[in-house]
């Protein structure tokens, strides 16, 4: 019997990109997402091009009791594929960002998140079988002035995963935390019009190439999975420098975020733009 993945935030970036490897691996195919439209047409072009079955649900997961509401539509559906990727960014400092656009991020990133995860999460262990994939950003490993908010959800998503990791040890059950760092995506234009002018090209990571690394480190039941050395490097840079240390040098690139130094060696180069767009 061919398994069921269910994908958030799919019609779109990188969850796009997740579910069309999962379409490749005949996968039945649960599709959430903001944009109805782009659903329907994914739809349409995966059941002309593929064998499997495409469930659309067209919702606003930032919205309270959004993951019940999923969960009742999927009808006791056996889920074996749990992505969550839908998210987005605020940019600003934090005294002076819209709070209803935060408290949907932090519903979305958190609270959703957690809650489609805990429904899911125990038919998965009752049948001895599953794998969930949150999609989280380089951004979890420091905290993010001008980005505070962000930075702390998707640290959240992290501990969030390796925690529950642990707990499922010997259950049949895998979490993979995606911790990708700058990728080209429509993130950066849906963050804000004042970060969206300052895109740097210096390195941007394919979609396609993040996916398919996530989706590799899923099926083999890693836990955290940062794709690029240069990234890997980020994330352990913490482990290097004070808390202090390392959350003033984010403080200072998101400032300068209207204009790249040009006096900038690549690695710094590299340093600003990841900072820039996680």
């Amino acid at each position: 019997m061919q398994q069921t993945a269910v994908i958030t935030g799919a019609a779109s970036g990188l969850g796009y990109e997740l579910m069309l490897l999962l379409a490749k691996d005949n996968y039945n195919l649960v599709l959430i997402d903001i944009d109805e439209e782009k659903l329907k047409t994914i739809q349409t072009q995966l059941q002309n091009t593929s064998n499997s079955k495409v469930k659309i649900i067209a919702t606003d997961l930032s919205k309270s009791n959004s993951a019940a509401s999923v969960f009742n539509a999927l009808e006791n559906t056996s889920i074996d594929v749990l992505v969550n990727c839908a998210g987005f960014g605020v940019f600003g400092s934090f005294a002076d960002t819209d709070w209803e656009k935060e408290s949907a991020m932090l519903n979305l990133h958190i609270i959703t998140i957690t809650h489609l995860t805990k429904l899911v999460l125990q038919g998965m262990i009752d049948r001895d079988h599953g794998k969930i994939l949150n999609v989280s950003s380089l951004a979890a490993f420091q905290p993010g002035p001008m980005m505070a908010l962000y930075y702390a959800s998707k640290s959240y998503l992290l501990s969030f995963s390796e925690a529950i990791a642990n707990e499922l040890k010997d259950t049949g059950v895998s979490v993979t935390v995606l911790c990708p760092g700058p990728t080209k995506t429509c993130f950066q234009e849906v963050v804000s019009s004042s970060s969206s002018n300052n895109k740097i090209s210096f390195n941007m990571a394919c979609p396609k190439a993040v996916a398919a690394y996530g989706y590799k480190a899923m099926l083999k039941g890693k836990v955290v999975a940062v794709p690029g050395v240069l990234n890997k490097l980020l994330a352990n840079l913490p482990r290097f420098l004070s808390r202090n240390r390392t959350t003033s040098i984010v403080r200072k690139i998101q400032e300068k975020n209207r204009k790249e130094p040009s006096n900038v060696t690549d690695l710094e180069k590299e340093v600003i733009f990841v900072e820039k767009s996680i």
